[in-house]
């Protein structure tokens, strides 16, 4: 084959606080009494078993179906939470969500090597605005997370990792300290926007396909990683939708920009899973499924991205990408810059607030390890501050979230207070 094709979605879902609780953003819309709101949580819900449950079907039916995805940590809690208390016992169209952590489990142990999850972060925090002492944190928790519900194996095969918002680190140092947290935990591969390259913007439209289409190999003084780069949505519109047909048209052109070259080409568009009409309704049914029964396998391939590099760039049994690749000076995100997160005096405020927590948690921490070690407040207290580096609560730039974050930071200070007195 000269070229292979595996779609990627995210998934995430923010808690808010709601009659005085921490809880799912979707649990909140799920029992709305707004007719519109709670349809468009039944249709969320759907979007998330969605993956399992097209891959299973296709599996069954003798189709080799591949998908990539990562889903933040509170997500994951929240589905298993919510199914264990029957919120997800809803219909959609005459078919019933149900237990979908249960459903993910018995295709991850039938068919292991279709569905590929990624690592992220536990809270989906934007590592440009999260306190970098913290980013190993965030990693460490949604592993925790994932062993809990899928298990140890599972775990074993999260070779993966994306950085909500695909928010990359600007400066060296910066840069350094994730590519240096990212070899700790035993993490394979990054996945990057396009538009983190260095000098982007002067590229031919060639030269991007060409980049994105393979492996690369990052280097930040001591430390190294392979990367592997998005399918820039003007090559193939996942989230906005993009017709079978087209993302065919699409892949054959990859083989040609990628003809001069002894390695195959590797096709990853991704986008939301769960965001907006096409993902929600139309992206399995249109284009997941029809492209994995008329196609994969026909015209072209499809490897989860640990198979592929596995295949074409393991050396040695190391990873071996064939060329370097420099970043921007100021890193990047989705949508190129950090001014969603990191723009306006309200943002900036929010930000401030958690890096206070975060220093102030962190020399508690260190004071209770030494004197009496791990804790179960101590642990409450870690899982507060994580949960208020959310990236939502500064995205939407509107009050509604900023005190969603607030009000977390609040209760992680009260924790920490109530520790202090307490142990020190």
């Amino acid at each position: 084959m000269e070229a292979f094709y595996v779609p990627w979605l995210h998934m995430h879902q923010p808690l808010i606080w709601l009659d005085n609780k921490l809880v799912s953003n979707l649990e909140k819309m799920l029992l709305s009494k707004d007719s519109k709101e709670a349809w468009d949580a039944k249709l969320m819900a759907r979007a998330y078993k969605n993956p399992a449950a097209y891959v299973k079907k296709l599996r069954e039916e003798g189709y080799q179906a591949k998908i990539m995805l990562d889903y933040s940590g509170v997500l994951l809690e929240s589905l298993a939470d919510l199914a264990k208390r029957k919120v997800l016992d809803v219909e959609v169209e005459g078919e019933k969500v149900g237990d979908i952590i249960k459903l993910f489990k018995e295709v991850l142990e039938k068919y292991p090597d279709s569905i590929e999850f990624a690592a992220t972060a536990y809270s989906h925090c934007y590592f440009p605005a999260t306190p970098e002492e913290d980013w190993k944190l965030q990693i460490e928790e949604w592993k925790q997370v994932f062993k809990k519900l899928f298990g140890k194996r599972a775990l074993e095969r999260v070779k993966g990792f994306w950085l909500p918002e695909l928010g990359v680190p600007g400066f060296e140092d910066k840069l350094e300290k994730l590519v240096k947290v990212l070899n700790e935990e035993e993490i394979e591969w990054l996945f990057l926007p396009l538009q983190a390259v260095k000098n982007y913007e002067k590229l031919s439209y060639e030269e991007r396909i060409r980049i994105a289409c393979m492996p690369h190999l990052l280097k930040v003084k001591d430390h190294s990683i392979p990367v592997i780069f998005r399918t820039p949505s003007y090559f193939i519109d996942q989230q906005a939708g993009c017709p079978v047909e087209q993302v065919c048209k699409k892949i054959r052109e990859a083989i040609q920009t990628f003809s001069k070259f002894n390695k195959p080409a590797l096709i990853v568009p991704a986008s939301d899973g769960e965001n907006g009409n096409v993902m929600m309704n139309e992206f399995f049914p249109l284009t997941f499924e029809p492209l994995f029964k008329n196609y994969v396998g026909k015209e072209f391939g499809s490897l989860t991205i640990s198979e592929f590099l596995h295949e074409f760039y393991e050396k040695k049994g190391e990873i071996k990408p064939e060329s370097e690749i420099k970043l921007k000076t100021l890193g990047a995100s989705w949508i190129d810059g950090h001014e969603l997160w990191l723009k306006g005096s309200r943002r900036l405020e929010m930000i401030k607030k958690v890096h206070d927590l975060s220093k102030r948690f962190h020399e508690l921490e260190r004071k209770i390890l030494e004197k009496v070690g791990e804790i179960k407040e101590l642990k409450d207290a870690r899982r507060l501050l994580l949960i208020s580096e959310t990236s939502c609560y500064v995205y939407w730039n509107i009050e509604f979230w900023f005190k969603q974050g607030e009000k977390t930071i609040e209760l992680a200070n009260k924790k920490i207070f109530e520790l202090e007195k307490k142990y020190l």
